[in-house]
């Protein structure tokens, strides 16, 4: 009788075990997601036609592959880098450098600033190199502007803009968290960091995972900002977005994305105005769509899936 006594204890203690594991594991067991949690982006691949307001026309061809910045000067030339290469349309000079840049800019007086991953080139009109800055090591150089005084750098690497006086000399910070100044600091998940100077003299800087557009002084003073998240047609989608952006004369914002590739025009409060391009005229893994527009109003985006800069101008009603 012991015996059996024994037998049935071991058997509910093995139960007890058994029944207690079952439970623990189904209770940390992850579940799949549901069907209201798994996303697919193919419903927004298209666009409301009415919302298109432009067209595309004829491209710019670089005579290399694997384009990688975008520049329009004052005067309208178009400057498109790419492998140890500047080459400017309509013109055709080819300015010769030192690395692939990963932005550009050109001031009122023909001067170019090629910018590389961690140091910016000053060429003259002549096309002489005639200094260098170099704010950090661990910069990650994505964007530069530049006006008649300062030269504005947006770093991925230190997730800050740095502001240089044209004749040099250590920059000042500017997008630093702060707190009490109500500035929340850049938050940069991929090496897509895009900045513009307005009319004014201020500068945009986009904050890429907060889907933000960040205004701010010369002096890095916060002045305003907006924002708007989403998949539809008015938010910017993704972890960070938007990948780039250039303002037009009218202080409205040419935005390009990334992960769901399309370009859109927002009025300067940040509202949708209309489309340029919408993602069935991209490629689906194309990313670096960089923009840029002329005084004409027509839209330049750095296709580097195609190796082409398209061009869209708005529809003739």
């Amino acid at each position: 009788m012991s015996k059996v006594k024994t037998v049935l204890s071991w058997f509910f203690v093995i139960l007890l075990v058994m029944t207690s594991a079952w439970v623990f594991l189904n209770r940390n067991r992850r579940a799949e997601p549901g069907k209201n949690y798994i996303y697919s982006t193919e419903e927004f691949q298209q666009v409301d036609p009415a919302l298109i307001h432009y067209v595309e026309v004829e491209p710019l061809v670089p005579s290399f592959g694997n384009p990688s910045s975008l520049a329009i000067a004052p005067v309208g030339q178009i400057y498109v880098g790419g492998p140890n290469c500047v080459e400017v349309f309509p013109d055709g000079e080819k300015i010769q450098v030192p690395a692939t840049p990963t932005c550009l800019a050109v001031d009122d007086d023909g001067i170019l600033f090629a910018g590389f991953q961690d140091y910016i080139l000053v060429f003259s009109k002549e096309r002489k190199s005639m200094l260098c800055l170099s704010p950090s090591k661990k910069a990650y150089l994505t964007s530069i502007a530049v006006d008649e005084k300062w030269i504005y750098a947006a770093d991925a690497g230190n997730r800050r803009v740095w502001r240089y006086n044209k004749e040099g000399g250590n920059p000042i910070e500017i997008g630093a968290k702060d707190e009490v100044k109500g500035v929340r600091g850049f938050y940069v998940p991929s090496p897509f960091f895009d900045l513009d100077i307005a009319v004014d003299g201020s500068v945009w800087v986009v904050n890429p995972g907060y889907h933000a557009l960040e205004n701010y002084s010369s002096e890095g003073r916060l002045i305003s900002s907006w924002e708007k998240a989403g998949f539809n047609i008015d938010g910017f989608s993704g972890c960070c977005n938007p990948a780039h952006f250039a303002l037009m004369p009218d202080g409205s914002f040419v935005t390009a994305e990334k992960g769901l590739p399309r370009v859109k025009i927002h009025n300067p409060d940040g509202s949708l105005r209309c489309v340029v391009a919408g993602p069935d005229q991209f490629d689906a893994d194309v990313t670096g769509l960089d923009v840029a527009a002329d005084l004409q109003g027509k839209i330049y985006v750095l296709d580097p899936g195609r190796g082409k800069i398209r061009i869209f101008e708005k529809k003739k009603k």
